[in-house]
């Protein structure tokens, strides 16, 4: 009794984290950005709402294909918004099959960070383990079953154990590139948080390769700051075997995953490209995103 009650404690704890986080992470987007694109937003929320409701109907009144490309773009649409500029090094790492992408988590721009550079023709579709909670948000919710995501209910070990075996799915049949958060919830800050000991154990369930991915000051764009375009790195390192790590105890793999993010992120938080004269290997000037 003593143990349920601890737990409760623990979930309403978390939960008011949650929360303050959310808060602190609309406090400085720019409300001028914001009101110039309210009708934009409001359409987009609303459009995302009647497909959902519409292929809960019937899944094939809108293609796969077509579902991932609207989504794709309206995620390019909020880094516009934003004001955002993605420098993106070692895309090559992303390999074109079905992997665990390894990301650190520093805010919920993060996703649609994923998302935004996911080039159909060079890699995999992506699809996400993401909390349960985001089924039921007002906004997020209707996006949420357009593309492949899964569900998690982060208090429940039954909820973890069927999310394993959901992904492993998407990845071995449909060759997905998914995208696990090891640190569970976001940091809000450079430095990860400890990485989930059990999170890599999917790789190891599915015998894919785990591309650890470094996300540099996403967090930095919800504290105030000079007004211009802002930058994010996205550092992707080399991918790791599974044939190297696949007798590793998923602890010990997961310490190792730890290690290459926060090596990039020590590696890139200071790399200024300009300043070291190095030009980029392809630009995407419509959608804010260098390649190096």
């Amino acid at each position: 009794m003593e143990q349920l009650e601890l737990a409760k404690e623990k979930k309403i704890s978390d939960k008011n984290q949650e929360e303050k986080k959310d808060k602190k992470e609309m406090a400085h987007v720019s409300k001028w950005r914001l009101f110039t694109n309210a009708w934009s937003i409001w359409r987009v929320t609303a459009k995302a709402k009647k497909v959902s409701k519409k292929i809960k109907q019937d899944p094939n009144l809108y293609s796969e294909e077509w579902r991932y490309n609207w989504v794709k773009k309206k995620s390019r649409k909020v880094l516009k918004i934003a004001n955002v500029q993605v420098d993106v090094i070692g895309i090559e790492n992303w390999l074109d099959r079905g992997i665990v992408l390894a990301p650190n988590h520093q805010s919920n721009l993060d996703s649609i960070l994923m998302m935004a550079i996911n080039d159909f023709s060079l890699q995999q579709p992506i699809a996400f383990i993401a909390k349960q909670e985001l089924w039921k948000t007002k906004i997020f919710r209707h996006f949420m079953n357009l593309i492949d995501n899964v569900p998690l209910d982060r208090a429940n070990p039954r909820s973890a154990l069927n999310a394993m075996k959901e992904a492993k799915i998407l990845i071995s049949e449909y060759k997905r590139s998914l995208v696990i958060f090891p640190e569970g919830t976001r940091s809000a800050k450079q430095q990860p948080n400890e990485f989930q000991p059990a999170s890599m154990k999917l790789a190891q369930m599915a015998y894919v390769p785990i591309v650890p991915v470094s996300i540099i000051d996403s967090y930095k764009l919800f504290e105030k700051r000079p007004r211009g375009r802002f930058h994010i790195k996205v550092v992707f390192g080399k991918p790791l075997l599974p044939e190297k790590f696949i007798s590793l105890k998923t602890e010990m793999l997961t310490k190792n995953v730890q290690k290459e993010v926060e090596k990039n992120i020590e590696a890139y938080k200071n790399w200024d490209p300009k300043a070291l004269g190095i030009k980029p290997k392809r630009i995407d000037k419509k959608n804010r995103v260098a390649y190096y």
